[in-house]
């Protein structure tokens, strides 16, 4: 793993993929909040559907560590409270890395669904935890000189299973919206592209529909 992850870690909070949970805020102070919004806290995220968005930094471990670099990814997901402190979401994201050794990238877009579940809090920062499972979309595209001025283009794609696991804290901001930061593993399982291991970093905001 290469020494820009614990200098993300360490100098900024681009941890990845939000999760909802954020949104079992604290009922601090219920008696300051009006009837409708002390029903909807003490119910947490059950029956809440949310829609959610995130960016930051992905980078890649392993094998795939020593034939890429460090890219971006982002992405957006719909989040249904199962739970006062659960939610299942569906999402879909897009993660790029530039190749080392020729003039390509590797991209990667992950159609997943997720189990995410936020920890208790006498603060207004909550941890979360998040597990899922899906479709891992892999392509390359590379360009080679062959001759003077004459390039020839390249490319590969499959469709693999993968999965994810990660964790990260959250936050209410202002309005009804929860911040959020966060990183995650993934693991896909590769057929014709040999296995691949990645690590995303990010930050995003939920909002309530």
């Amino acid at each position: 793993m290469n020494r820009g992850i614990w200098t993300c870690i360490a100098s900024v909070t681009l941890l990845l993929t939000v999760s909802m949970n954020g949104y079992a805020e604290t009922l601090d102070r219920p008696h300051r909040d009006s009837p409708r919004v002390y029903r909807e806290r003490s119910r947490g995220l059950d029956g809440r559907t949310m829609l959610r968005f995130h960016a930051g930094i992905t980078t890649p471990t392993g094998d795939f560590d020593s034939a890429v670099n460090t890219g971006w990814g982002l992405g957006a997901s719909i989040g249904y409270g199962i739970g006062r402190s659960t939610v299942l979401s569906w999402g879909v994201a897009y993660h790029r890395f530039g190749e080392q050794f020729v003039d390509g990238h590797v991209g990667i877009t992950p159609v997943t669904m997720a189990v995410d579940y936020g920890f208790s809090s006498r603060g207004r920062v909550r941890p979360w935890i998040s597990g899922g499972l899906g479709l891992y979309h892999l392509s390359e595209k590379t360009t080679q000189l062959v001759a003077p001025s004459t390039f020839v283009v390249t490319s590969d794609s499959e469709n693999d299973f993968g999965f994810n696991f990660g964790f990260g804290i959250a936050m209410p901001t202002s309005g009804r919206s929860t911040f959020g930061t966060g990183f995650k593993f993934h693991h896909v399982v590769g057929n014709n592209f040999p296995d691949t291991d990645f690590l995303t970093f990010q930050a995003g905001l939920s909002y309530p529909l």
